[in-house]
């Protein structure tokens, strides 16, 4: 905490572990900062396990700043923080390989749509139970998909598109009912 100077910053990542905060800054105002500090925060004061947190990020350059930083703040405690970008989410719960796609994307150049546009769709299908998945009841197949994250810290969230916001809605359904907003 000491690197955090602004009072209104530090009540955010200092805020009650049933609060559900949705930081509204522009662009350079330190909402990263936020996360990653309310990340280490979580670990390191309310010692939530890291497998409990699940930060997600707009694209793989943010995914490695969030990563270094949070290593920097915290050391290998952060290793097991599950940081995924909103596709890499897409990808652990439909359980599609990203060099399949990669290939199946190189070999039809005439396909204009990229193989990965349909990621979080299929994902949004599996939770809302319009996929199956063999042996698993509907119900029981969104349960397995959601089961582990306690804390869902979201970076650049003003950039998501609506797949996105969905994919985000579906995770903290509960929790955007008492969203609080800064």
């Amino acid at each position: 905490m000491e690197s955090v100077d602004n009072p209104l910053q530090e009540a955010v990542i200092t805020c009650s572990l049933d609060d559900s905060v949705l930081v509204l800054a522009g662009p350079g105002s330190g909402k990263t900062l936020v996360v990653v500090h309310r990340c280490a925060f979580l670990l390191k004061v309310k010692r939530v396990p890291a497998r409990n947190i699940l930060i997600l990020c707009f694209n793989h350059n943010a995914k490695l700043t969030l990563r270094k930083r949070l290593w920097q703040l915290v050391g290998p405690d952060s290793g097991f923080v599950t940081i995924l970008t909103y596709h890499g989410l897409a990808m652990r719960l439909t359980g599609a390989s990203f060099a399949v796609r990669a290939e199946e994307q190189s070999r039809d150049q005439a396909d204009s749509r990229s193989r990965f546009d349909d990621l979080i769709p299929e994902a949004l299908a599996l939770l809302h139970g319009k996929k199956e998945i063999p042996g698993l009841a509907g119900d029981e197949i969104r349960e397995r998909l959601l089961a582990g994250y306690q804390y869902i810290l979201v970076d650049e969230y003003q950039d998501i598109d609506q797949d996105q916001y969905d994919l985000c809605l579906l995770y903290t359904s509960d929790a955007a009912d008492d969203m609080q907003c800064v």
